[in-house]
């Protein structure tokens, strides 16, 4: 199970690392076109999709590595069991959002899937394709948190700057 969940953080940091990239290409793309008073179209639209198409990427990230911001200063000064209680609690409500985003982008998806993007020769589901992914990856992380606490052990957030797990 261990090497599983390594692959899929391997695959997601990849994937962020791939996003960025291309993020860039297509921004340095359409400021040298330009330039060159030849301007691409196409680069605008593709840097909006890469744009939060890396954001939700990002997202994945932060609540692996539990990076997200959190006002612990209550949680931290509550025993132990109600610390475990909020925690649960707090796991169970990124679960419902998640669903929630998940079931609504489905609808996104079917919705814009026969409307062609306006510079780019794809469909206009493009843009919400990631968001079904990211609310299941969240589910299941949060799913695995709950499994943490349960278990008794402590979840503890990353220190600013660490690496990934």
């Amino acid at each position: 199970m261990k090497s599983l969940i390594a692959l899929s953080d391997r695959l997601v940091r990849a994937a962020a690392v791939g996003l960025l990239l291309a993020l860039l290409v297509a921004v340095l793309l359409g400021v040298l076109s330009r330039q060159l008073n030849a301007p691409l179209a196409w680069t605008d639209e593709l840097a909006q999709y890469l744009l939060v198409w890396t954001g939700f990427v990002g997202w994945i990230i932060a609540a692996r590595r539990r990076s997200h911001i959190r006002i612990t200063i209550i949680a931290e000064r509550l025993p132990g069991a109600a610390q475990r209680v909020l925690e649960i609690a707090t796991q169970g409500s990124i679960i419902l959002f998640a669903a929630i985003l998940t079931h609504y982008s489905f609808g996104l998806i079917e919705r814009t899937w026969d409307v062609e993007s306006i510079a780019l020769p794809i469909t206009s589901a493009a843009l919400y394709v990631v968001m079904p992914l990211a609310g299941v990856a969240l589910i299941l992380q949060a799913l695995a948190e709950i499994g943490e606490v349960l278990a008794g052990r402590k979840i503890v957030a990353a220190e600013p700057g660490a690496q990934p797990l």
